[in-house]
């Protein structure tokens, strides 16, 4: 028997929306839960991966496990290009056709068609072009490992998909299934394939991407997938198709946009000094900043679908959900950035090696662009909802400014900490245009605004106090005690403009939604091919 939309997360009672722009209690509670799944899932999923990836290495040798990186990476960035974003597509369009209407299964049916077309455009791409890569890298004997991850970028392309829709559409159990299933497969295959080279083991991702996928979709009458509908009453495919494509190819613009400046920045500061210390300075100072946006970032795909709700009985819940995203975003971001900052040269020397040290500055400043980055990430997430000309134009600024204060600043010497300044600018920028835009349109609550600008004052604030501590090492003791007074000030300001708004759910209703989520994945019945 279908499973109907109370087995997973429960709808949204709309007759206790209130127009007045308050979040409904139940929105609260799905965005809770379907983050915390989502962020179960995740760090399983990358824990899982992350744990394969180091036996792989330690059993397969480095000239294997390189080879087999190389042969992903690549498989990675062709997927991209092919796919668009179609794991954020995904999400966006769910928003606006959940289960149970007229448009799910005519979602369900463009996605896959759009899905299934990417993986094979990625696939015939990566198969014909393994040739002349190989031959680009001097080493014709990567031809073979090579074609075999053009399996590997079908099946990344289709895993995107399929996830973005589970998220989109709040099926937790399915989602769960997905990331469990990818990241067991991991560790129970590559390590194992790794003794027997890197074919091996890119067949053996291939697999679990693609298998993991299938499974989904052999088991989605038992993951109450299907659709209550008859096709008889879903809508044409036609004009959906057309969307799907053409947000599709605003996100393509923007990802070869912002990639292409990325590249830029990063190809100066590694050409700002030939030893490449300064490059290892910028590349640990963004990997921790990843560390930072990890949360925040599930948090903004995880509320996508119900920012891009357009039931007008929600009124106003769309634009306050990206405030209440937002607001906790930054928060999070400054919490984890701030600690980060006071700690990074001991931290750095004690994780990294003494020589990292004089990477605290390019720290700062990184984990200042993350707070920045995901303070308004909600906001670029529902910009790309309300106005897909405005988000496209905004990012290719961005990209243009990046590359420009780059040039400007790297060409003709630089380091890790200009570069990293110049993310920092160019995410301001980005972030203004943003608040901007959504402010002309109406779409900026009450106090969003505000809690944006008191987080990123206060990472600024510390990032300067960071410069100046470097600068100055006499003055460290006291720069220190400065940084933890000022990220105390700038949290406790945080904590009172959210609990003003009502954005900051007290610690007993966090327990208690979790505990719930907790209870409802253990309470899912077992899945039975029926």
């Amino acid at each position: 028997m279908q499973s109907s939309p109370a087995d997973d997360l429960p709808v949204v009672e709309l007759e206790n929306v209130s127009v007045s722009g308050a979040i409904p209690s139940q929105v609260k509670k799905d965005l809770l839960q379907g983050t915390s799944a989502l962020g179960i899932g995740a760090v399983a999923e990358r824990a899982c991966s992350f744990l394969a990836n180091i036996l792989a290495a330690r059993l397969g040798g480095a000239a294997n496990f390189g080879l087999y990186a190389l042969s992903i990476s690549t498989a990675n960035n062709v997927s991209a290009y092919a796919a668009g974003g179609i794991g954020s597509t995904a999400i966006r369009f769910s928003g606006e056709h959940p289960w149970g209407s007229e448009g799910y299964p005519t979602l369900a049916k463009v996605l896959a068609v759009i899905s299934l077309l990417s993986a094979t455009l990625a696939a015939t791409v990566l198969w014909f072009g393994a040739s002349p890569v190989s031959r680009l890298l001097g080493k014709e004997s990567f031809t073979g490992v090579l074609r075999w991850a053009a399996f590997s970028a079908a099946g990344i392309i289709l895993l995107e998909c399929c996830r973005g829709f589970l998220v989109g559409q709040r099926r937790i159990k399915a989602l769960l299934l997905l990331s469990g299933t990818v990241g067991i497969g991991y560790l129970a295959l590559l390590p194992a394939m790794s003794r027997y080279g890197a074919v091996s083991m890119v067949r053996s991702q291939s697999a679990v991407t693609i298998g993991a996928v299938l499974l989904i979709v052999i088991f989605y009458k038992a993951l109450g997938l299907g659709s209550p509908k008859s096709s008889h009453d879903s809508k044409p495919m036609g004009p959906l198709l057309r969307r799907v494509w053409g947000f599709g190819a605003v996100q393509l613009a923007s990802l070869l946009s912002v990639n292409a400046a990325g590249w830029w920045l990063t190809t100066l500061v590694a050409r700002s000094d030939t030893t490449m210390v300064q490059m290892g300075f910028f590349a640990v100072a963004h990997q921790l900043r990843n560390m930072v946006a990890l949360g925040p970032s599930l948090l903004t795909e995880g509320s996508l679908a119900v920012m891009a709700t357009s039931d007008s009985k929600l009124n106003k819940t769309p634009d306050n959900v990206m405030a209440m995203c937002a607001y906790i975003s930054t928060l999070v971001s400054l919490m984890m950035a701030g600690v980060g900052m006071i700690l990074a040269p001991w931290g750095l020397t004690h994780v990294y090696g003494r020589n990292y040290a004089a990477a605290a500055v390019a720290t700062a400043l990184a984990l200042t662009t993350a707070v920045v980055h995901m303070g308004s990430a909600p906001m670029s997430a529902r910009l790309s909802i309300l106005s897909l000309r405005a988000f496209g134009g905004i990012n290719t600024a961005w990209a243009i400014i990046v590359a420009t204060l780059s040039t400007i600043l790297l060409l003709h010497g630089g380091n890790a900490a200009k570069g990293a300044l110049v993310y920092l600018a160019g995410h301001l920028f980005l972030a203004i245009l943003q608040i901007h835009s959504l402010n002309k349109s109406g779409s900026m609550p009450r106090g969003s605004i505000v809690s944006f600008v008191t987080g990123v004052s206060g990472a600024l604030m510390l990032a300067g106090l960071a410069w100046i501590r470097d600068a100055r090492a006499g003055w460290s003791g006291l720069t220190v005690l400065l940084m933890v007074v000022v990220l105390s000030i700038a949290v406790a300001i945080m904590i009172a403009i959210g609990k003003r708004h009502n954005w900051l759910p007290g610690w007993q209703t966090l327990r208690t939604f979790l505990l719930r989520g907790i209870s409802f994945i253990r309470q899912q019945p077992p899945i039975s091919a029926e």
